[in-house]
């Protein structure tokens, strides 16, 4: 995998990375307990197994989590996952390559008895080729169908779409790991959502985004500081390819995070409305790098 360091916030859609605190960008919802998911690794990318509670330090809008109601490392939480597929003009030409590492992809990770998937692609419009289910064959042949001619990229509309899938089923345990994979370039020329309305939604449903685009790497796109900062705020991971022969690799990385997460539950230290910030700090002796959310809406109830 390249190591892609962030690129400044400059480089990011205008006004698209305001605080979520912003007046105009709440999304609220009740929360009496606060659980969080998250993954951490060493240096060399190596995820790390063994961390007790004792080790994490989370803070919830600077105020520190005195008590953690649980906290579990798990490597069997069923998956609800999205796989998201830019099929605009822009990437047509390794949109064949992306296809074929998706079916690996959906192959290698998806337990029937116990995951469920979706598959959505977008360019000028959004189409679910396959809504939610179990079935490997049915997804698989979804990827191989889908196809999108025409101008245009809806980018954050497609996000927001699939982050709004999860969302359609409230009844469903919270005992899930919810995750969008998303294969772009990370433009978008005519969406009606933008990058915040995405992260919201995907903050309110504990959906974790994982993107992965695909270019040479002494190219510089505007589209790679989207699809970091995605990453970054819903706790995924951005992969940035070389080649498609990059593609195996990286889907097996991606595969062996989504599948070993920490999580934690603990109630809110503060009930006030709108947005908490979340900050998860590990006491080690080497620096590790962790992947988490970056915060939660609540309300008073």
């Amino acid at each position: 995998m390249v190591a892609v360091a962030p690129l400044p916030m400059n480089l990011l859609p205008a006004g698209s990375y305001f605080p979520a605190s912003t007046p105009g960008y709440t999304i609220s919802r009740t929360v009496p307990e606060v659980r969080l998911e998250f993954t951490v690794a060493d240096e060399q990318g190596r995820l790390v197994h063994d961390l007790s509670a004792a080790d994490i330090r989370i803070l919830d809008n600077q105020a520190l989590v005195e008590r953690f109601s649980a906290f579990a490392r798990d490597e069997n939480l069923p998956l609800r996952l999205g796989i998201v597929l830019d099929t605009s003009d822009s990437v047509k030409r390794v949109l064949p390559d992306e296809k074929a590492a998706a079916l690996n992809f959906l192959n290698r990770i998806m337990r029937p008895q116990s995951d469920r998937a979706f598959v959505m692609a977008f360019g000028a419009d959004l189409h679910i080729w396959q809504t939610s289910t179990a079935d490997r064959a049915q997804l698989s042949d979804a990827v191989d169908r889908l196809h999108q001619p025409g101008w245009g990229t809806r980018f954050y509309d497609a996000l927001y779409a699939a982050c709004n899938e999860y969302l359609s089923h409230p009844g469903e345990s919270n005992f899930v790991h919810r995750a969008i994979v998303v294969l772009s370039d990370g433009d978008d020329t005519q969406s009606f959502h933008d990058l915040r309305d995405v992260i919201a939604l995907a903050l309110r449903g504990e959906v974790q985004i994982y993107t992965l685009t695909l270019h040479g790497k002494n190219r510089v796109s505007r589209g790679d500081a989207v699809l970091q900062y995605l990453a970054d705020q819903t706790g995924g991971r951005f992969y940035m390819a070389q080649s498609s022969k990059d593609l195996e690799g990286m889907f097996a990385e991606m595969e062996q995070e989504v599948r070993t997460q920490y999580y934690v539950s603990f109630a809110p230290q503060q009930m006030t409305p709108g947005f908490h910030a979340l900050q998860v700090e590990v006491r080690a002796p080497q620096k590790l790098q962790v992947h988490a959310r970056q915060g939660y809406y609540a309300w008073e109830q």
